[in-house]
């Protein structure tokens, strides 16, 4: 049965490498579409169409932002009682400041939230080695409620009476 097989794979194979090779009909409809007239090539592209929109597209302006608000929520960040260190400066002279009044303002006029008018950083001692860091504790602009700018202003206080009682 085998033999039969082969025989008629090898007849096929020999028939068609007598026989010239023809194009088919799929063939030569490429050939056909590539010599028409440029005329007929345009009929099978889409239509423009043949009048222009009424309207021209809509576009929408981006919305105002919302007014600003004169309500802030207080900038809660501050040490506890316990790491709050001893040493407070104003950032940009390096020295304690010299109006501890002065430096938290109400914000709004009945308003009982207050802004540093100032950039407090602090002096402390972090780890276990009581490495010396200099860290941020206001910064100016700073929305504090008035127990926080209360617990700073006791601070410079009595940082404040210590420098004179030490400078005497």
């Amino acid at each position: 049965m085998a033999t039969t097989s082969r025989t008629r794979k090898t007849a096929a194979k020999a028939a068609t490498e007598d026989t010239p090779a023809t194009p088919t009909a799929e063939e030569t409809a490429p050939a056909a579409e590539e010599t028409a007239p440029p005329a007929e090539k345009a009929s099978t592209a889409p239509a423009a169409p043949d009048a222009a929109p009424l309207e021209p597209p809509v576009v929408h302006e981006a919305p105002e932002p919302p007014a600003h608000t004169p309500y802030v929520t207080p900038t809660e960040v501050i040490p506890d009682e316990d790491n709050l260190s001893d040493v407070i400066l104003d950032d940009a002279t390096g020295k304690p400041p010299a109006d501890v009044d002065a430096v938290f303002v109400p914000l709004t006029p009945l308003g009982s939230t207050l802004q540093c008018t100032v950039r407090l950083v602090e002096r402390t001692f972090l780890g276990p080695h009581r490495n010396p860091v200099t860290r941020l504790l206001q910064p100016k602009g700073a929305v504090v409620s008035e127990g926080i700018a209360a617990r700073i202003r006791e601070q410079l206080a009595a940082q404040a009476t210590r420098t004179t009682t030490d400078g005497e």
